[in-house]
């Protein structure tokens, strides 16, 4: 074996002399039952990667359609019910005696006792959303009850069922498949596609220059290699970054991994483990994995450095934050180490060696502003126009920030702000306040003015605002370009099926298209003669349903429907409906 640097001596000492808590990958043996009688192929993996958060349960498939029978996994009692335009859409929780709850999302409707529960409030508060907590002898169930039916409702984009186990005490999230009575088919091997080399400071490079390099990787299971296998050449402090994904038999989806590793030899120098997650923590994915490439590549790099203000738990026995120095001339053989959930594992070595060619590194020129922001400390950064406010730790890591004002033509309602770059994550909402021009409150009804934001200050869309004291001021969580817009336009509602038997048709469904293409749909109610009715919203499609019932009386029914955006343009739609 070779002989190890000083910095590894020195940190595989304060190890020994350390004590640690190593999570071991814990199991439940709870006797659960599946909650759908199909086989079950899975279309997302618990602890998967996703936009702003990681995924808390399993997305389990249902054959490509709606409708199947939800069933309870244990006995126990419905102790939350939420019906939502986004999010899990219809959903249901269930509260176990043995310390866990199950969640199921997406769902098309709930069984008929608990439908009725939920429609009597609906009527009751007059509101499609609800959440609900009833008490626990209200809705009890038994293991292996019908609960409820598949669907797609909410931010599905496909007919499936999202579904969780939880800890009751902790509310945190655990990975189903470590359940034994939970099982799907799954004997293949995660894949390793790419891999990513960090240059961390000033004085850190990575084959002679400053930049990141991203290496392809191929092969397959134990046998994954770089397609350019000579020793990466790194000087200074570096650290390094993979992309992964879980297949499984028989379906094609490529999902999240369960366990990514980086070793030494047998020393372990990074871990991160998806078994249990807390959504109080869900938005430090933006921190473990590479952001900025992600924004630009839609590639999901997992870092092996830890930033200061980066919380999440799922770390286990990392050496100096992610972060490694090779001070000796040898070559060092590290390896990546995923595996999914069962096992399975992929492996992909290489080698990096230090470089001591220093008179040929490419040094980056640090490029300084007036605003150093401290993560762990308040800022502002502001003009006459405009000034941002930053709450300690709302940043991951410090760094300079750009900061520009591009005035424009007389068309626009304010200059354009660049707010740095939106490369940069964003843990804890910023305070924007642009300065609205007297002459334009004097021509334009400030309440419909809002602020836009755009990425790549190409398309601007709304993240909202409310006028107060003479300036636009919002909440964000997002750098990059602002400016101040206004909306003037009031939604549109096109009718799609309101046919009566007049028009020659049944009407079983009243199915209308509402939509706002600036500001998003705030609210809208709809009234058959006179009185409210519960018609189902699915944001995604922009689509509202009334299902006829008996509030619909024979011969002539005034049928109103009003829709808000977010500034408060108004549309209606009425309608003599003859059944």
């Amino acid at each position: 074996m070779h002989k190890k640097p000083v910095y590894f001596i020195l940190l595989t000492t304060i190890f020994l002399l350390t004590p640690l808590v190593i999570r071991a990958q814990q199991t439940y043996s709870e006797p659960f039952s599946p909650p759908l009688d199909i086989p079950l192929y899975l279309s997302g993996t618990f602890g998967e990667l996703r936009t702003n958060h990681f995924h808390a349960g399993i997305d389990i498939k249902t054959q490509g359609r709606e409708g199947h029978k939800i069933k309870s996994i244990e006995d126990g009692w419905v102790s939350r019910i939420k019906v939502s335009p986004g999010g899990y859409g219809k959903a249901i929780y269930i509260t176990h005696p043995n310390g866990f709850v199950s969640v199921y999302g997406h769902l098309q409707r709930y069984n008929d006792t608990i439908q009725q529960f939920v429609n009597d409030i609906q009527y009751h508060r007059e509101s499609f959303e609800i959440e609900v907590f009833p008490d626990r002898n209200e809705i009890p169930v038994k293991k292996g009850e019908l609960i409820a039916y598949s669907g797609n409702t909410g931010g599905s984009e496909g007919p499936h069922l999202h579904f969780e186990i939880r800890e009751e005490a902790t509310q945190y999230s655990l990975n189903p498949l470590l359940f034994a009575s939970i099982r799907v088919k799954d004997f293949y091997r995660p894949q390793i596609l790419s891999m990513s080399v960090y240059p961390v400071d000033s004085n850190s490079f990575v084959n002679g220059k400053q930049d990141t390099v991203f290496m392809e990787v191929a092969g397959w299971g134990d046998q994954h290699k770089l397609k350019l296998p000579k020793p990466i050449k790194v000087s200074g402090r570096v650290s390094f970054g993979l992309v992964t994904q879980d297949l499984m038999n028989e379906i094609p989806n490529k999902n999240g991994v369960y366990e990514v590793r980086l070793l030494e030899d047998t020393t372990q120098l990074f871990c991160v483990t998806m078994d249990k997650l807390s959504f109080s923590t869900a938005r430090y994915i933006n921190s473990m994995i590479d952001y900025g490439a992600f924004q630009e590549t839609k590639k999901r790099y997992i870092r092996t450095q830890i930033d200061t203000n980066n919380l999440l738990f799922n770390y286990q026995q990392v050496l100096s934050n992610g972060i490694y120095h090779f001070e000796d001339s040898l070559t060092h053989r590290l390896i990546w180490d995923v595996k999914d959930a069962y096992g399975n594992q992929a492996l992909l070595p290489f080698e990096v060696q230090n470089d001591t060619a220093t008179t040929t590194f490419v040094r980056r020129t640090l490029i300084k502003t007036p605003y150093f922001i401290q993560s762990n400390a308040t800022a502002s950064v502001k003009n006459k126009n405009i000034e941002l406010t930053i709450p300690a730790n709302a940043f991951y890591q410090s760094f300079y920030f750009d900061f520009r004002q591009f005035d424009t033509d007389s068309s626009k309602l304010s200059p354009v702000f660049k707010l740095h770059n939106s490369s940069i994550p964003i843990q804890k909402n910023l305070t924007l306040s642009i300065l609205v021009d007297g002459n334009t409150l004097k021509r334009i009804d400030p309440q419909k003015l809002y602020l836009g934001y755009s990425a790549k200050n190409k398309y601007f869309y709304s993240v909202g605002g409310k006028m107060d004291h003479g300036s636009m001021v919002a909440s964000i969580r997002n750098l990059g370009y602002y400016q101040i817009m206004v909306d003037t336009l009031p939604p549109v509602i096109k009718p799609i099926n309101v046919l009566t038997k007049k028009d020659g048709k049944p009407l079983s469904r009243i199915k209308i298209s509402i939509k706002d293409n600036q500001t998003g749909i705030a609210s809208y109610r709809a009234t058959l003669n006179g009185h409210w009715i519960l018609m189902e919203y699915d944001a995604k499609n922009n689509l509202l349903f009334y299902e006829i019932d008996k509030r619909m009386k024979s011969g002539d029914n005034a049928f109103e429907l009003v829709v808000k955006d977010n500034v408060g343009n108004q549309s209606t739609y009425r309608k003599i409906i003859i059944r």
